[in-house]
């Protein structure tokens, strides 16, 4: 059976009906997936940012080290990570980066009067493996606007980016390391916390606080 021209015009603004609307969902779908993963117009041209599963390895690694240089050992409670994804762009694009953090904190108490003795020991560990060192800052008796601070600090920066801060005060001491400018990947790369399996990662800001030590140790709880 032969089909007219007339029958085939008659036909194409019903095809163009079904065809056009589906074409439009596709590119308003990609115009979105665009959007939010860094593809913008103003997005597109960011830096990709570390990738984050060596930003995981890495902060655990200038954990791990900073930690086990301490002589003799004291133990640790394992905070877990925590990831700020970096403020959206001025026109609303979502960034690609973030800033991981992770703090562990001594379960050993450590005598005020071991800070300096503490914080040597990582001085020298961080140089020798080719850390840049910041300055020892004593802070004891300075105001934070709410009470005065017995707080002491030592940071360094890894050659791989992950800065760490050795921070010495009430109520006890903390080695926290982060990195910025981390590709943002969301919650699976860096796991679940094994002490609270039933959290989500963004809900982990708890993890930067410092815990009490709980732990007497012959040589570090004593002057």
């Amino acid at each position: 059976m032969q089909t007219s021209a007339r029958t085939t015009t008659r036909r194409w603004p019903v095809f163009l009906g079904m065809v056009l609307p589906l074409l439009l969902i596709g590119a308003v779908a990609t115009a979105n997936w665009a959007w939010d993963h860094g593809h913008g117009p103003v997005g597109r041209h960011d830096e990709p940012g570390t990738d984050a599963g060596k930003a995981r390895d890495s902060i655990q690694n200038a954990l791990e080290g900073a930690v086990g240089v301490i002589t003799p050992r004291v133990a640790h409670s394992d905070g877990w990570y925590w990831v700020v994804r970096d403020p959206d762009h001025w026109d609303g694009e979502p960034r690609q980066t973030s800033t991981v953090y992770r703090m562990w904190s001594l379960q050993t108490r450590i005598d005020r009067s071991k800070y300096q003795l503490l914080a040597d020991q990582l001085a020298q560990y961080w140089t020798a493996h080719g850390y840049t060192v910041g300055k020892f800052r004593n802070f004891v008796g300075a105001n934070t606007d709410t009470f005065p601070t017995d707080e002491r600090q030592i940071s360094a920066t890894s050659p791989d980016g992950v800065f760490v801060t050795l921070e010495m005060d009430t109520p006890g001491v903390s080695l926290q390391a982060s990195m910025d400018g981390v590709h943002y990947a969301g919650t699976e790369v860096y796991g679940k916390d094994p002490s609270q399996p039933g959290h989500q990662l963004d809900d982990y800001s708890h993890q930067l606080t410092v815990v009490s030590p709980t732990a007497d140790d012959p040589y570090w709880s004593h002057r």
